[in-house]
């Protein structure tokens, strides 16, 4: 780990906990902001550097991208409210959640960054919402058929029908169980589990940063009255509860934030790979190459035959993708609804595939057999987290 590395932790530690971490002289500050950047907490580094009277070059640094979160924060909520004043206005109910529902637990709501705003509504309500955000100014992108993201400059909104709708690395409903959110989505433990839910889906698939982990401690410093036996009794029945455990291992490690969930040690090696891991990632894990393969990795996990099946069954899924699959594509959104069309699609995307992507497609369909090695090592990965 590089001395910023050591010293970004440090001030995530200190704003957690409290305390004064003592920073070593000769910092390279714009090492440090890249970092921070990257994990997308310029504004909180500024704020911890500023209470310890950092250097003015440290700060001025740092400054611009702070006054930057605070004005999209200020941004951000005039434009939910303008929202949620329009809904309420013809009926339609609306369960923002993500980062938008946890901000309020951080010390400085401001300083909890976000991309988009996520909220829930009633597929009833789709065409509702759709005339209502382009009234209020906004272009709209139909990622698939359970999330249409809406645009207006530097304002993002993703309007869901379902709270979650992927798999993880086995074959829990984790659709089905978060659909009783319009019942159960402001019950503390409730929300919990999806924090976690949410966080092993982007530990599944590609990876995540520092920031999911800050949510969880201040989550739960905000809800200390959870009722941990229940908590725990749900992630169990969710297939949640290793990773749990791994989680909060982790902020006591990085933040010295207890929990009643951290109830594994980390082995060294582990929290080592991770927390670089971590650095990595960003806050996403979108330009990590480590996470190349995830989704082999993922689908080689839920198999339960030997490897050659599955890779010979991935083939054939890539081939031939399931409707499951394909209806929340945009390309062959014609399909949704219309499972008789699933042949047509396939010809569409295997001509285009031949057309534009064939050196892509020819390397994806080789995929579990030529990086073997590499899809295993993914594979052990997302076992180690406990997933």
């Amino acid at each position: 780990m590089t001395a910023e590395q050591s010293a970004f932790l440090a001030l995530l530690r200190d704003f957690a906990s409290g305390g004064e971490a003592e920073l070593p002289d000769g910092l390279d500050w714009e090492a440090l902001y890249e970092i921070a950047k990257s994990q997308s907490l310029i504004g909180l580094c500024y704020v911890v550097l500023r209470d310890r009277g950092a250097s003015s070059e440290a700060l001025e640094r740092f400054h611009p991208g702070f006054y930057s979160e605070v004005y999209h924060a200020a941004n951000r909520a005039a434009c939910m409210a303008a929202f949620t004043e329009k809904a309420a206005e013809q009926g339609i109910a609306l369960l923002p959640f993500k980062g938008w529902a946890v901000k309020d637990c951080w010390p400085v709501p401001a300083l909890r960054t976000m991309g988009d705003l996520d909220v829930l509504i009633h597929t009833e309500d789709r065409e509702g919402t759709d005339a209502i955000m382009k009234a209020l100014g906004y272009a709209r992108f139909i990622d698939n058929h359970a999330v249409w993201t809406y645009t207006e400059r530097d304002v993002m909104f993703e309007l869901h029908d379902h709270m979650f709708y992927e798999y993880l690395a086995n074959d829990f409903d984790y659709r089905g169980y978060f659909d009783h959110a319009w019942e159960r989505g402001r019950e503390p433990g409730f929300q919990l589990c999806f924090l976690l839910t949410h966080m092993a889906k982007h530990i599944t698939n590609s990876g995540l940063g520092f920031r999911f982990f800050l949510d969880l401690v201040f989550f739960c410093r905000t809800h200390d009255t959870l009722d941990w036996e229940s908590v725990k009794a749900e992630l169990e029945a969710l297939r949640l509860r290793g990773f749990a455990a791994s989680c909060f291992a982790l902020c006591r490690a990085w933040f010295g934030y207890e929990s009643p969930l951290a109830e594994r040690q980390l082995d060294p090696a582990f929290e080592a790979f991770v927390t670089e891991k971590m650095f990595r990632d960003g806050v996403f894990g979108l330009k990590n190459k480590q996470n190349a393969a995830a989704h082999t990795a993922k689908e080689v996990k839920r198999a339960k035959g030997p490897y050659w099946l599955t890779a010979l069954d991935l083939t054939r899924k890539k081939l031939f993708p399931p409707y499951e699959d394909m209806q929340l594509i945009p390309w062959y959104a014609f399909v949704d609804g219309r499972p008789w069309l699933l042949p047509a699609a396939w010809v569409y995307r295997w001509g285009y595939c031949l057309a534009h992507k064939r050196k892509h497609g020819t390397a994806l369909l080789a995929e579990p057999f030529t990086k073997r090695e590499t899809v295993e090592r993914r594979e052990r990965l997302i076992r180690d987290w406990g997933l």
